[in-house]
């Protein structure tokens, strides 16, 4: 998969599976290679492209971006170079932006002339992080707020910025080596896009959709400028990755369905390896407890996309290494081999104390000495330290009443390692790479449409041996089960199929006696009104409700100016 370290993909600011995936049809990748096409066809026409242009810069800027930190004053002629070499002529001006009233000025900014698209300069920085950080950041000219003189740094004005009256969409930032690409909407979830120049200029890679391609398809005006049918490429490219990200949700609901088969077929069979009746289990009570359990990990892996929320504290070191959800992508991937690991409980351990944090809370009171970061098995912070705060959630989703059946048993490592590969990996499929989902792209909607397509299921233990069939074998849009003694008036064709693990041939599914199985049950949520309500409406009914209760009057107070 096309991946370089030079590129910075920040807090999900596209999805991440259709960013790196080196598949031909839908991917970023895809569309850079049309751009190439697109510069190699006016190359041989012997017009200048942006690709042409910036190559024959190339060495230039390798040793003058390299100079930069040391010799910052020479930062405002090297990025009135960069830009031109990207396709935005002119120079930079005082930009003036209004806000309820109240002005701003920039200094050295350049505009498009429609105003949608903004180049920044700030001093030079040496990483990402720094970037992003207001101490390190600030502009190389000061701003002005009603002509009194302000120093913002570039995180901070690119917000205010997106404040005022008429915001542009798109605001480049130079900051030295680095580019920073801000989005209206996705600049206000913490989302971003950086490219290190300095490194691709190094690497040189040229070839066709390399990296180099890649940073000018990122920055170039061909990309942020419309086209002569009004057409902005990164409003198309944003839009295909949501589209693809939907996409992916389809093959997220089936996950969730094999992942509740997963997790109700490991407690039915640790209950019977400790001696604990089986009778005592409901099917459907079963399936609504794994359904929770899953829903407390979506939960998180959205929560977790969307620092904003304030539930968990990402960015915190302490939680990044010991508690972060990166810990079970990296389990995703990894199978465990041993029968102790297999049976081992380690990552429901883990999870569990994750869970509990989120619905009780927790402020720091460590003892160095005992208490433990249950991912990373590394020693907590020293006293003095911040450590990890958690704000109490109480939801009815993390009730520790509610998981009775599961708790009492647990969950083995094999069980959750196949559960976590459903939830964070997209669909398998001949011909495409598999690639991590991004719960930023897949917010609430598409989570609830999930949900809704679960609800025409029921869980329920199987008295006797069953095959799963569904018309021409295709389990895609729901299947059904048959009691193996009553299929033989049932053709070939519709029954569902697998790959036998020994023989590599495929044989039908079978469910045997006493297995959990989870499957349609007719019609029974349309007959309840059970349905997930769409953002479209919901937005509406919450905007009334909040302007009945809280009053216009107190709306408008609300409205602070820079």
């Amino acid at each position: 998969m096309p991946s370089f370290d030079s590129i910075v993909v920040g807090e999900d600011w596209i999805s991440e599976h259709y960013f790196t995936t080196d598949s031909t049809k839908e991917s970023f990748q895809s569309e850079v290679l049309k751009l190439r096409k697109q510069w190699d066809g006016q190359a041989r026409e012997g017009q200048e492209s942006v690709l042409k242009r910036f190559l024959g810069e190339r060495g230039t800027f390798q040793v003058e971006l390299a100079e930069l930190l040391e010799e910052p004053s020479k930062a405002a002629a090297v990025y009135h170079r960069v830009r031109e070499a990207l396709g935005f002529k002119g120079t930079t001006a005082d930009l003036t932006a209004e806000r309820a009233g109240t002005t701003l000025r920039i200094p050295n900014t350049w505009k498009s002339h429609d105003g949608n698209v903004l180049f920044l300069e700030s001093r030079p920085v040496e990483s990402v992080e720094d970037f992003l950080d207001s101490a390190k950041a600030t502009m190389l000219a000061p701003a002005f707020i009603e002509d009194k003189e302000v120093e913002l740094s570039a995180p901070k004005l690119v917000s205010e910025l997106y404040r005022t009256d008429e915001p542009p969409q798109f605001i480049v930032v130079f900051g030295g080596r680095w580019l920073l690409l801000a989005e209206r909407d996705r600049w206000a979830e913490g989302r971003f896009l950086a490219a290190d120049l300095l490194l691709a200029c190094e690497r040189n890679d040229t070839k066709r959709g390399g990296e180099i391609d890649r940073v000018i398809a990122i920055f170039g005006s061909e990309s942020l400028l419309p086209d002569a049918s009004e057409t902005i490429w990164w409003n198309h490219i944003l839009e295909s990755s949501v589209k693809h990200t939907i996409g992916v949700s389809k093959d997220l609901r089936e996950g969730i369905r094999l992942s509740i088969e997963i997790i109700a077929n490991d407690v039915l069979r640790r209950r019977q390896a400790q001696g604990l009746p089986l009778d005592e289990i409901d099917g459907q009570n079963l399936a609504r407890q794994s359904l929770r359990y899953l829903y407390r990990i979506l939960f998180l892996l959205y929560a977790e996309a969307s620092p904003e929320m304030g539930v968990l504290p990402v960015g915190v070191g302490e939680y990044n290494e010991g508690y972060g959800l990166d810990r079970l992508r990296e389990l995703a991937l990894n199978v465990p081999e041993s029968q102790p690991a297999r049976l081992g409980t380690h990552i429901y351990q883990s999870l569990g104390t994750l869970f509990r944090l989120v619905d009780q809370g927790h402020r720091p009171s460590f003892d160095p000495a005992t208490e433990l970061n249950p991912l990373a098995d590394t020693p907590a912070p020293a006293e003095g330290d911040q450590g990890l705060q958690f704000d109490s959630l109480k939801a009815d989703l993390f009730d520790p009443q509610a998981m009775a059946d599961v708790d009492l048993v647990g969950l083995s490592n094999a069980a959750l390692q196949q559960v976590l590969e459903h939830l964070l990996l997209s669909k398998e499929l001949k011909g495409k790479d598999r690639g991590f989902i991004s719960y930023a792209e897949l917010g609430v909607n598409q989570l609830g449409a999930v949900y809704e397509g679960l609800m025409s299921y029921t869980g329920f233990i199987a008295e006797t041996d069953l095959y799963e069939v569904a018309k021409d074998g295709d389990s895609s849009k729901g299947s059904w089960v048959v009691a193996v003694e009553r299929s033989e008036s049932i053709e070939r064709k519709h029954f569902v199929m697998t790959k036998n693990d020994l023989t590599g041939e495929p044989e039908p599914v079978l469910h045997e006696k006493g297995t959990f199985v989870f499957r349609l049950a007719g019609r029974e949520r349309q007959q309840s009104a059970s349905y997930y309500t769409p953002e479209v409406l919901t937005r509406f009914v919450v905007s009334q409700a909040l302007e009945e209760l809280l009053g216009k009057s107190w709306m408008k107070h609300r409205q602070t100016k820079f």
